[in-house]
């Protein structure tokens, strides 16, 4: 590990510090079901708190530190002081305002909060400001890899693409609050307006700077003749994709169209991604990339109009984003942080797989998928108890890291 690397830990123990707030939040909501909410709290309120935590204090301040940590090697070039303190800075505003936005998010979800005699959308407002951060962050990774555009490798061309989707997704949030202001009551614009913001971040930013990361590690990856082609259909077809998750029935059939071919260039781009990653790198990758084969297949899956309807009413959604963030994206960022700093810094990412595995698989008796027959309230509890298990792990993952980084 080198000096480089180590100025960077701090970044990767606050985000998982905040992953363990998050996950506990999740499993505040699963026992919040079964029993209550205690103080007052509200289901929309924590599930929205739990969701913004994990997107925008986990993963995306851990996808960004890791960047800077290999960034040095990937252009051969190290950091300036100046952009070393600039990016500093970015960080710290970022883990305090997704704390502070957490926070309103728990006590006021989308609702205005009375500050005095003003009524104002405080998560809302913190919520924005965090997206102000990010594109400080941004500026300050345009300024320190400017210069490179004859050579940019697969991997910061990937880390490009992934904050040129932040941008485009951050438009969608932008203008769910223009619909809000003006009070534009057109529920397929609005729903287009919140998948554009939700699903082009996490298939935009998450996946492509995942995916440029995995090849930084694994350099001789990026030498196969398939990887310039997924990046080209990963790109060409990310724009469009977010349209699949808006309901079938919502869209002209046109526009469908569209959002399908767009599918079917990120499925196949990603195919080719898990098929080169899969022979080149070490085994550790295998859990993340089987989540990702299925994230894909499922994306391919949905292309076909009658198929997506089929998904829609089995409710697969909730399945859906955990396949994704915490199948691929966690386990994919622990095995980069694992290789980053060793095992001593970041162990438990076995214990990881296996508690991960064991939610998902709980979560299916959640949907109607599951024969009624065998329902009742047991999936509720297991699902609840199964939670458990991750803010378990990554309590000794954040202690045992804790640990080794005061260690000389």
């Amino acid at each position: 590990m080198t000096n480089d690397a180590n100025k960077w830990f701090w970044v990767w123990l606050s985000g998982l510090g905040l992953f363990i707030l998050a996950a506990s939040t999740g499993v505040l909501m699963r026992f919040g079901i079964i029993m209550g909410f205690p103080y007052g709290l509200q289901y929309t309120n924590v599930r929205h708190a739990h969701s913004h935590l994990m997107y925008f204090g986990w993963v995306t301040p851990a996808l960004m530190g890791l960047i800077l940590t290999w960034l040095p090697r990937v252009t051969e070039r190290p950091l300036s002081p100046q952009h070393q303190k600039q990016f500093r800075i970015v960080l710290i505003i970022i883990f305090i305002l997704s704390v502070a936005a957490y926070s309103a998010f728990m006590l006021y979800g989308y609702r205005p909060a009375s500050v005095g005699d003003l009524s104002l959308p405080i998560s809302t407002i913190l919520a924005s400001f965090n997206m102000l951060a990010w594109y400080g962050f941004i500026f300050v990774y345009w300024r320190a890899t400017k210069g490179l555009e004859r050579k940019r490798p697969l991997s910061l061309r990937l880390w490009d693409a992934g904050l040129a989707f932040m941008v485009l997704a951050s438009l969608g949030a932008w203008g769910v609050a223009v619909t809000v202001i003006f009070n534009m009551r057109d529920p397929v614009l609005s729903a287009a307006l919140t998948h554009l913001f939700l699903d082009t971040f996490s298939e935009g930013w998450f996946v492509l700077t995942l995916l440029g990361l995995a090849y930084a590690v694994t350099p001789q990856a990026a030498t196969h003749p398939w990887a310039s082609k997924s990046e080209n259909l990963l790109i060409m077809g990310m724009p469009v994709v977010f349209l699949l998750t808006v309901p079938v029935t919502s869209l002209p059939p046109f526009v469908r169209l569209i959002a399908s071919i767009g599918g079917l260039m990120v499925g196949i781009g990603l195919w080719g991604n898990i098929v080169i990653l899969w022979r080149a790198s070490s085994s550790a990758w295998r859990f993340p990339l089987v989540f990702l084969a299925l994230k894909a297949t499922t994306g391919l899956i949905i292309t076909i109009p009658t198929l997506a309807i089929w998904a829609e009413r089995s409710l697969l959604r909730v399945s859906y984003l955990h396949w994704l963030l915490l199948g691929f994206v966690s386990g994919g960022l622990i095995v980069v942080a694992e290789i980053t700093w060793e095992k001593t810094r970041v162990p438990a990412r076995r214990w990881f797989n296996i508690t991960v595995v064991i939610l998902i698989l709980t979560l299916i008796p959640l949907t109607p998928l599951w024969p009624p027959a065998l329902s009742g309230m047991w999936p509720r509890q297991a699902a609840a108890v199964a939670t458990l298990g991750p803010v378990i792990v990554m309590i000794i993952m954040f202690a045992k890291g804790l640990i080794a980084s005061r260690q000389p």
